[in-house]
């Protein structure tokens, strides 16, 4: 892989995007190697949490690299490499990239060193916990440009936000700091200068000390109900809640309190 490094630490993914020199933009290579990447988090039992940052210490991500990916949608040019003839061949590689075709329940943490433009701030939205580096920005400036941020936002936004923030964001195109997502509840903290690395380590290592079923259940809930009628949603959640109860994890957990022992979660 060129455009994203995959790196396993023990039960941690972690996921940097990997064109500082192009602003970290996706184009063709990594529309097809961040699909993979997360294809391969889903499967893989022993990932608990993934964590997705980017190379430099400027941006993050700044959208879309779209000047050689259009012309392939669009049939202007015919795909020169394996990764843009797979680009042409699935429709809806965006969506997999956007975590949209197919949620991902694992945990996913978000490093932010830098600018969230576009697509970038589209990607965090699929996120869980968000750590920022001070000097982050954000903003969905689609429609300066005659186009919508049609990645997941317009739908994702008004969800994870209060509606004022979200449109605010959405019709404003201009851009938010750090500060200010904070305020909004885009991201969940701003790191110290320097600490940005420390601090998704620091979240990444906590969430694998929680039994990962349980934390599995829980964001499948949070996803599956947010838009369902109360009496459905709490059915849900009461199956999902039985499911987990049968588990060993939830044994394990009870015991090793009683031997005053930290737990061993084995997600079954």
């Amino acid at each position: 892989m060129n455009t994203v490094v995959y790196e396993k630490r023990g039960q941690q993914a972690w996921i940097t995007l990997n064109r500082p020199e192009a602003r970290n933009m996706i184009n063709a290579d990594m529309f097809i190697e961040l699909a993979d990447v997360w294809q391969e988090v889903r499967k893989d039992d022993e990932i608990r949490v993934a964590v997705l940052t980017a190379a430099g210490d400027e941006d993050f991500c700044c959208g879309g690299d779209l000047s050689g990916v259009i012309p392939l949608w669009t049939g202007a040019r015919k795909p020169q490499t394996p990764q843009e003839e797979r680009l042409l061949a699935d429709p809806l590689i965006a969506d997999k990239i956007m975590l949209k075709d197919q949620p991902l329940y694992k945990p996913v943490i978000a490093a932010i060193n830098g600018r969230a433009l576009g697509g970038g701030t589209e990607l965090l939205q699929a996120t869980d916990i968000r750590i920022a580096a001070a000097h982050a920005s954000f903003a969905l400036p689609e429609p300066k440009v005659g186009v919508v941020p049609g990645a997941g936002s317009m739908v994702r936004l008004a969800r994870q936000l209060p509606w004022a923030h979200a449109m605010k964001i959405l019709l404003g195109g201009e851009p938010v700091d750090a500060h200010e997502a904070l305020a909004m509840g885009l991201i969940s903290e701003i790191a110290p200068p320097g600490e940005l690395q420390a601090r998704a380590e620091h979240w990444a290592d906590n969430v694998c000390r929680q039994a990962p079923l349980a934390l599995q259940a829980i964001k499948r809930t949070a996803l599956e109900t947010h838009t369902l009628p109360w009496a459905d949603a709490f059915r849900f959640e009461l199956d999902q809640a039985a499911q987990v109860m049968m588990s060993g994890d939830a044994r394990e957990g009870p015991r090793a309190f009683r031997e005053r022992r930290e737990p061993v979660f084995e997600g079954k």
